[in-house]
């Protein structure tokens, strides 16, 4: 095996300007130690040294493309999910026959992700950390992404609830400023202090995706310049009446199915649902 990983990677070397030596190592040392020792637990030798040549190549292939991102990114994608974490947790247990079709897809649907808009990237990466099995998980993720993409099929009326999400979860640092909408559940909320890009990095943004308990859903890579909305939403105004947290708002924000508000001096996000 170390003669393959060897000309592995020295003819990944010659076809990808974007080979990545350090990542591949960790890579090798990490998924692939652990995919491999899986592996051999479950029986036949020949066909587990199969897969993982195939896992190999297509992970050489992830990292030439730039599919595969490090740690020190600071950004995730599906990709990098499902080859460091997915495939070699789940395909193991998988029956033998059927771990080279599963791992086939996967790498299609890996890469089709990667055209896939940023919120949603994020919101698969959320979603998928907790999936116990490879089965459907082509219909599990697609049914996620329809939810999340289409409008909700409750408009907000007369009657709301009104719910608190702490954005410090994920930025210690982070004071919610501008909002925009991604999708008609989707929020992407900019900090305002660091609303814009510096020192090699992207402005500080969260993505939240506004379901019945609200997802946060990370940075979004966001570098849009907003103004601060003060749009007026009288599920807002009232929940000023009645919550001594509410009030004093810095941004407000609203369409058919949501609203959302950030206020001058907290990290919460203050989001109206339909009851």
């Amino acid at each position: 095996m170390s003669e393959f990983v060897n000309t592995l990677e020295k003819e990944a070397r010659s076809r990808f300007v974007r080979w990545d030596p350090a990542l591949w190592q960790g890579f090798l040392s990490g998924p692939v130690a652990r995919m491999g020792q899986a592996l051999a637990a479950g029986g036949d030798p020949a066909q587990g040294e199969e897969i993982l040549r195939a896992y190999l190549r297509l992970g050489a292939e992830g990292i030439g493309l730039g599919y595969l991102y490090p740690a020190s990114a600071g950004r995730q994608n599906f990709f990098t999910l499902a080859w460091s974490d997915l495939v070699p947790r789940l395909l193991p247990a998988l029956p033998g026959e059927r771990q080279a079709p599963a791992l086939a897809r996967m790498w299609n649907l890996s890469e089709n992700m990667e055209s896939a808009p940023p919120w949603v990237q994020r919101l698969f990466c959320r979603m998928g950390a907790t999936l116990r099995s490879l089965d459907d998980i082509e219909g599990h993720l697609h049914a996620v992404a329809n939810e999340a993409m289409e409008p909700p099929t409750q408009t907000l009326g007369d009657t709301s609830t009104a719910l608190w999400v702490d954005l410090s979860q994920e930025d210690s640092r982070f004071m919610p400023g501008e909002v925009h909408f991604l999708a008609p559940a989707v929020v992407c909320v900019h900090d305002r202090h660091r609303a814009t890009a510096a020192g090699g990095r992207d402005a500080a943004t969260q993505g939240v995706w506004l379901s019945k308990k609200p997802m946060l859903l990370g940075p979004m890579g966001c570098n849009e310049r907003l103004e601060p909305s003060r749009k007026t939403e009288k599920s807002l105004t009232s929940l000023a009446q009645r919550d001594p947290r509410a009030g004093d708002w810095y941004s407000t924000l609203s369409n058919e199915w949501r609203a959302v508000a950030t206020m001058h001096t907290s990290q919460w996000l203050a989001v109206i649902l339909p009851t």
